[in-house]
């Protein structure tokens, strides 16, 4: 059984396509949690015919007010997590008919080789559109030049390239989340962590949702190839100092919680990529070429450089 925990808000538009799209799996071997945000619009109102349609299958839940991000309201949904698996959804994404078919096969395998106990982490690929729907990209992978090969915990610490709509965890790793993080920068960033450090990370290459881009959402979109998109990241010299020291937070409060767990390796990696903005500039470049902290990518890697 796979628990799917959705997070809503404002999601009048596009809501009822997401469900529809679940109800539609190949793969019926699910519950379905919907926690709306304090939603202002007719969300709840659109959602309460499914729980009445469909009452042990999905459950809606409100909050009482507002979480603040979509972050924290998926990590105060995993004390909800009662079976094997959980999934993560948007309110705004269509889910492919196979998706959850696909995604439980390759936990599965993963589960044979390293033990059900081992904190594990699927993700995949994912199509971008429009609004519409209209397919802008057949890969989000390939259109923001991701590697979906980095799974190691250096390439995690500096870049995250799981993304959360497509991700299901084990309980095992659901367990040792923990208490709600306060400097986790998204919560699929967080417990791709625990996976790179505890258990194993795997990949499907297929895209299982169509990402709806629209003007609340258009992280997707982004053509990381094009010479015009690298060179204003470039110049967001301010934004791009943010995230990192965001990154060397998260490193910070992910050590302190898991030190007594960590391997030497791994705990020597968390502390040095913390401390990373108390050394030299030279120091600093030195620290990301021994220990191969990139991103993935030439322009990523310049941009490092250069605000690092």
């Amino acid at each position: 059984m796979i628990d799917i925990l959705m997070t809503v808000y404002n999601g009048e538009q596009y809501v009822v396509p997401q469900i529809e799209s679940i109800l539609n799996q190949t793969d019926s071997n699910w519950k379905l949690f919907i926690q709306d945000d304090c939603s202002t619009d007719r969300t709840v109102e659109l959602i309460e015919p499914y729980v009445r349609r469909y009452p042990e299958r999905i459950t809606l839940l409100r909050n009482e007010k507002n979480s603040g991000s979509a972050q924290k309201n998926f990590f105060s949904m995993l004390p909800l997590v009662e079976h094997s698996y959980c999934m993560f959804c948007d309110h705004d994404d269509v889910w492919k008919p196979r998706k959850v078919e696909m995604t439980v096969r390759r936990m599965m395998e993963l589960e044979q080789a390293n033990g059900q106990d081992t904190p594990l982490l699927v993700h995949t690929d994912l199509a971008v559109a429009d609004e519409n729907l209209k397919v802008l990209s057949d890969s989000m992978f390939r259109s923001q030049n991701l590697n979906r090969k980095g799974n190691r915990l250096n390439n995690l610490l500096v870049q995250n390239n799981v993304t959360g709509c497509t991700m299901m965890v084990n309980k095992a790793l659901v367990d040792m989340v923990g208490p709600t993080p306060k400097h986790a920068v998204m919560h699929d960033w967080w417990m791709a962590l625990i996976a790179a450090c505890f258990g194993k990370i795997g990949f499907v290459r297929q895209a299982t949702i169509i990402y709806r881009q629209h003007r609340a959402n258009e992280v997707g979109a982004k053509n990381a190839r094009s010479l015009s998109y690298n060179a204003r990241r470039l110049a967001e010299r301010e934004q791009a100092r943010k995230v990192l020291n965001d990154t060397y937070l998260q490193a910070r409060e992910f050590e302190e919680r898991y030190h007594a767990l960590l391997k030497p390796e791994d705990l020597e990696l968390l502390q040095v990529y913390q401390n990373l903005p108390y050394f030299g500039k030279l120091r600093r470049i030195a620290v990301l070429f021994r220990y191969h902290l990139f991103k993935h990518g030439l322009a990523r890697i310049l941009g490092q450089l250069l605000f690092v």
